[in-house]
């Protein structure tokens, strides 16, 4: 019989944020071990491998959320990472199994929200403390000035506009999209009614879903007018907080702990969180020759002007961004996968 401990505690670390949704991970329990390994899901349509940037990430929120959870019981836990993304990502043994179980607020509490956010600037001392974490090679940098913002919004709104024109990427996003009450009850992907869209904008949706209809229309422009809508929300927040560092397999892990910490903190404080994952997408596709046909030099000029902005050294990049500010009203929530669909106990 699994321990009830290592359960709850499966169940804290699958809390993790991840891209779309996706849940990318399996959590198993050796008797000895709590292992995270890559669980593809919905291959027909996923963009991400196991050893992606964004799957990466996610892997590292889980740990994050695991260690939340062991600090809450007391219990100290010794990591073991394989190399390169290898699998299972890596292992956590734990010095005891309590019979109880303490489940920590923050991973509870961590949610995206998609809706307008107030203009209110976020308290300094709060500032601070977030723009002082770190983990590992990863930091973070806090844009609240207007300048500063303004000329990160202009890179995600052409890193947008790449986006709208890629045939994966729109298969990707239409295939995350939960409709019906009955795909909203599975747990994965993204219910259509956590978007926030104003009205009519579940109509221009479906419209814009059948790719050979929008790529009809991007030859008229339609994918700069996506993107100048994509940014609407970023450019009016207070505040933008951005995680960058090293672009090795275990410092993108670690960069997940940190956006992981950073994101829980903010929402225990009252802070509304937004990630925006298009920058980073494109660069790496840049990168990997998946661009949409035309972007390189553009994606090449935003990759550029990255570094100059965060200061980044040669083999450093942006991991995410997230749009910060206080909540105007609280959003509509993603469900997350069943317990047995993301845990097993394999002793």
């Amino acid at each position: 019989m699994t321990p009830k401990f290592i359960a709850e505690l499966a169940a804290v670390g699958a809390l993790a944020p991840s891209a779309d949704n996706s849940q990318p991970w399996r959590l198993n329990w050796t008797g000895t071990v709590l292992e995270i390994a890559h669980a593809e899901r919905h291959a027909d349509t996923n963009v991400f491998s196991a050893r992606s940037h964004a799957t990466l990430l996610g892997i590292g929120a889980v740990a994050e959320n695991l260690d939340s959870a062991l600090s809450a019981n007391g219990v100290r836990g010794n990591w073991q990472w394989n190399s390169d993304a290898g699998q299972p990502y890596g292992t956590v043994a734990i010095d005891r199994v309590p019979e109880g179980f303490i489940a920590p607020e923050g991973p509870a509490r961590r949610h995206t929200n998609r809706l307008p956010f107030r203009s209110d600037a976020l308290p300094a001392q709060l500032v601070d403390r977030i723009g002082a974490l770190r983990e590992g090679a990863n930091r973070i940098a806090f844009l609240s000035e207007p300048a500063q913002r303004a000329r990160l919004v202009r890179l995600v709104r052409i890193s947008s506009e790449a986006r709208f024109c890629n045939r994966d990427l729109h298969k990707w996003l239409f295939g995350s999209l939960r409709r019906s009450p009955a795909e909203v009850a599975s747990g994965d992907g993204l219910d259509i009614d956590s978007l926030g869209l104003p009205p009519g904008g579940k109509s221009m949706l479906g419209f814009i879903s059948d790719w050979g209809r929008i790529s009809t229309l991007n030859r008229l422009g339609a994918y700069k007018l996506l993107a100048r809508s994509e940014v609407g929300l970023i450019s009016a927040a207070p505040a933008l907080v951005c995680v960058s560092g090293a672009t090795d397999s275990r410092s993108v892990v670690d960069a997940g702990r940190l956006l992981n910490r950073a994101w829980t903190e903010l929402n225990l404080a009252g802070i509304a969180v937004q990630p925006y994952y298009v920058v980073t997408d494109q660069l790496n596709r840049l990168h990997d020759g998946t661009l949409a046909a035309g972007f390189d030099a553009q994606i090449g000029a935003v990759e550029r002007e990255v570094h100059q902005l965060f200061g980044l050294a040669t083999g450093e990049t942006l991991h995410m961004i997230l749009r910060v500010g206080y909540p105007k009203a609280e959003p509509v929530r993603s469900r997350r996968l069943a317990l047995d669909q993301v845990f097993a106990d394999a002793s």
